[in-house]
């Protein structure tokens, strides 16, 4: 079987394997507009998680889809984040100006383990730097319920993470997933796939071939 992408705010993922019976993670949902994308063109269980408590609001408005005013973290303990302007928040406090606020905390392993979701088909994430408090902190029994992830990485915009980013591509990898870097010059659009989940040629097509025509694409 030959794998399908799709790409959407420079999230790439599988779509062969997703349906209207699949259990889906939006962590940094923003307005919703990821969650609205997969539950028009495929259905299924969104759990759409968003810090701000603005933009909660109006995740909340999203029909069929569960909203949560969360910061997904490393803890369960309140979390200061900063708020600039243009309402992207970022737990980096002292990188940015902007209001600081304190939103409730909460790892994935507890979110999860709460919702009592043994499954999760796709995970995307873009928590502003975050992910990379989630990723270490995330436990193998998680990672074993999750098939894909899609992720943007913050290292282009906190160049100082970009040795954690890779002890975390390491750290999934060994976890029993492919690395398939979408960007051609960063990691702003990384997809970790289960490696049972597709064959080792689809994974030299993606990582090789997909990619390229992606970061052409998105050239002009």
């Amino acid at each position: 079987m030959k794998v399908k992408t799709n790409s959407f705010l420079n999230h790439t993922f599988i779509t062969n394997l997703i349906n209207n019976k699949s259990v889906m993670l939006d962590l940094g949902a923003n307005n919703g507009e990821f969650s609205k994308f997969i539950k028009r063109l495929y259905g299924g269980k969104i759990y759409a998680i968003e810090a701000i408590p603005d933009l909660y609001e109006n995740t909340k408005e999203m029909l069929d889809v569960k909203s949560f005013n969360y910061c997904v973290s490393d803890s369960n303990k309140l979390c200061k984040i900063k708020v600039p302007e243009n309402g992207c928040a970022s737990n980096k406090v002292n990188k940015i100006n902007g209001e600081e606020i304190e939103v409730p905390g909460i790892t994935l392993d507890k979110f999860l383990l709460d919702q009592q979701i043994n499954r999760v088909d796709l995970l995307k994430m873009d928590i502003e730097g975050a992910e990379i408090e989630v990723f270490e902190s995330i436990s193998k029994k998680t990672l074993e319920k999750i098939n894909q992830i899609t992720v943007e990485f913050h290292d282009f915009l906190w160049p100082e993470l970009k040795p954690k980013v890779k002890e975390i591509k390491k750290k999934i990898k060994l976890n029993g997933f492919y690395c398939i870097p979408f960007s051609l010059t960063n990691n702003g659009d990384v997809l970790f796939i289960r490696k049972n989940s597709i064959s080792f040629f689809n994974y030299l097509y993606l990582k090789y071939l997909i990619r390229y025509l992606l970061g052409i694409k998105r050239k002009f």
